[in-house]
């Protein structure tokens, strides 16, 4: 059983050592592999203000069309009522009243 520790010991300082003087072009890679991710995460935050944007904008132009519709409406219901005709013969009766001085 010591002699399977031992064993085992040595293999652990071998691979401690080959582990010590291999080159670390691992780390190279993590730090690239860190800075694109950092690249893309400001690309991300530009990208979603200019969606913000675009949502403020879009819902500002669906609240004017709204607006439009609605004093569109406005116009057409007073297109569609149409004024009262007075006969001639109340128009002249009663400009012979403002005439003379009278009121109704």
């Amino acid at each position: 059983m010591k002699f399977l520790k031992w064993i085992l010991g040595l293999f652990a300082l071998i691979g401690g050592a080959i582990a010590m003087f291999v080159p670390k072009s691992n780390s190279k890679k993590v730090k690239e592999i860190k800075s694109k991710i950092k690249d893309n995460e400001k690309k991300t935050e530009t990208v979603d203000n200019l969606l913000k944007e675009k949502e403020k904008d879009s819902k500002a132009i669906k609240k004017s069309l709204n607006n439009k519709k609605k004093a569109l409406k406005e116009i057409e219901k007073a297109r569609k009522t149409k004024p009262k005709k007075k006969s001639v013969k109340k128009a002249t009766s009663r400009l012979k009243k403002i005439g003379k001085g009278k009121k109704k």
